[in-house]
């Protein structure tokens, strides 16, 4: 395991977004990453789109219309709802577990059920414990050897300018929205900060003018942490500082593949985190990546 220059063990922090279902995938390739650089993972981020639809009669039509084309998109309902040996085997050899906000396009009553049993800042949502879905902004705290980080999400997306209020479950609400104001007073962070955001959508006018979640720019600005990931716009990856330029705003790639049959540039981000002062994040491009296609990944 990489130290820092005091000798410290520094957290490996896997990021991916917009899954739509290929959640196995993405356990497969952290795994990979860990065999070929013998190397551990300690935690898995995700920034929306999951795809947690256990009850296929609730897709919504955008998720149905691409599963004509695409099984993969109903993986959560196949893989993580019932045990199945080849998911044990594989959380197995994996100490971290998948941390994620919730996207627009998930089962969002189900998680509702799930969130409204529960005062912790996140839930398990799969038959293994191992999927966990953050509530928005709830501080969420990882200690790994030596390294400490703190980290909050924000889920669902924001509604567009030009539209009128709506009570869709996609969009942030109002208590999510009152949860983000709560946070502002946490002793916590007022004393130590927030290191990491990750959200579905963009800050608004951050890549489309009129487009985006006013609360994730307002976050930015109050907190500046020093990294936010986000995906849901549909853009390639790109990492661009933050208006209050202090954060890295880091847009991850949608893991699918391309119409060259691969999975593209910044679909899967490693973080190497000591502390605030000792931390760097680089795109995984290892040749490997090229082996998993939607014809082979599921039988590496």
């Amino acid at each position: 395991m990489k130290t820092s220059f005091l000798g410290l063990e520094n957290m490996k922090i896997a990021v991916f977004s917009d899954l739509h279902g290929r959640i196995f995938l993405a356990l497969k390739l952290v795994e990979r990453l860990q065999r070929e650089r013998n190397i551990k993972i300690d935690l898995i981020l995700q920034c929306g789109d999951v795809g947690i639809f256990p009850n296929l009669d609730q897709l919504d039509k955008a998720t149905l219309k691409h599963a004509k084309h695409d099984p993969t998109e109903l993986g959560f309902h196949r893989y993580f709802i019932k045990p199945q040996q080849g998911l044990k085997a594989l959380f197995n050899k994996l100490a971290a577990d998948l941390v994620c906000v919730r996207g627009n396009h998930e089962d969002h009553e189900f998680l509702n059920q799930l969130e409204a049993q529960t005062g912790r800042p996140r839930f398990a949502v799969d038959c293994y414990q191992r999927i966990f879905i953050c509530k928005t902004g709830k501080l969420q705290t990882f200690q790994i050897d030596d390294a400490h980080i703190n980290i909050v999400g924000i889920g669902r997306i924001g509604l567009a300018a030009h539209k009128k209020i709506s009570t869709n479950q996609k969009y942030i609400q109002l208590y999510e929205k009152a949860a983000l104001e709560t946070l502002k007073k946490h002793s916590k962070v007022k004393q130590e900060g927030i290191d990491i955001l990750i959200t579905h959508d963009s800050p608004l006018d951050f890549v489309d003018k009129g487009f985006g979640m006013s609360e994730i720019r307002d976050f930015l600005m109050s907190h500046q942490p020093i990294y936010h990931f986000f995906g849901h716009t549909g853009t390639p990856y790109h990492l661009q500082l933050f208006d209050n330029n202090i954060t890295q705003s880091c847009k991850i790639a949608e893991l699918t593949w391309g119409k060259d049959g691969l999975l593209p540039y910044g679909c899967m981000v490693l973080i190497d985190w000591q502390n605030t002062f000792d931390n760097q994040i680089e795109v995984i491009e290892d040749n490997w990546l090229k082996e998993y296609t939607q014809e082979s990944w599921e039988y590496l």
